[in-house]
């Protein structure tokens, strides 16, 4: 088992970041955070409307959105010191550099990097999202958001998970066994 304490889970959206996220969450005993969660309750606190990130961002605006997601980020990071955790960022969180430089120190952080077919298929099953930039053509806003976010996800990670269309399962016990091993060569190179 992982001697981790501290996880962040980045990738594209509809990576499985959430749901892989409890299940390692779990495994280890500890705390789950949802960064989508978070959004929603400092959107909530500031403006007194409950609503989706989804519906923020539509109603919003980007530029609001990433306000908001970055005050969250820092908020987390100021909250959870000392803490054990996993985090579930969004996908576009680690865009902006300052974002980046919070991520690295609060844990072990961990890309899932899935298949451009497969995240094209669970995307579209729920709607062309508001940041693609081509909506009538959603294999080429992802494939050009994919060639933008995939060297920042991969440049952030201390581990990278391939995944393909495998049960969430068995990629919770894929990131638990690559921890498991960049824990072990982190420690040799001490």
């Amino acid at each position: 088992m992982t001697a981790c304490k501290q996880i962040v889970l980045v990738g594209m959206k509809s990576s499985g970041k959430t749901t892989v996220g409890r299940l390692v969450a779990h495994r280890l005993g500890l705390r789950f955070v949802d960064m989508d969660a978070e959004i929603e309750r400092l959107h909530e606190e500031q403006r007194g409307e409950r609503m989706a990130f989804r519906e923020i961002f539509k109603r919003h605006g980007g530029e609001y959105f990433r306000t908001l997601e970055a005050a969250a980020l820092r908020g987390l990071a100021e909250g959870l010191v000392g803490e054990s955790y996993v985090l579930a960022t969004g996908g576009g969180l680690p865009l902006a550099e300052e974002n980046r430089a919070v991520l690295r120190g609060m844990g072990a952080i961990v890309f899932l990097d899935v298949r451009q077919d497969i995240l094209l298929e669970r995307i579209v099953a729920r709607g062309v999202p508001a940041f693609f930039p081509h909506p009538e053509d959603p294999r080429r806003s992802l494939a050009e958001v994919l060639d933008v976010r995939r060297p920042i996800y991969a440049a952030l990670a201390d581990v990278t998970v391939e995944c393909r269309a495998e049960a969430p399962g068995t990629v919770a016990r894929k990131v638990l066994h690559q921890l498991e091993r960049w824990g072990h060569e982190d420690r040799r190179r001490d």
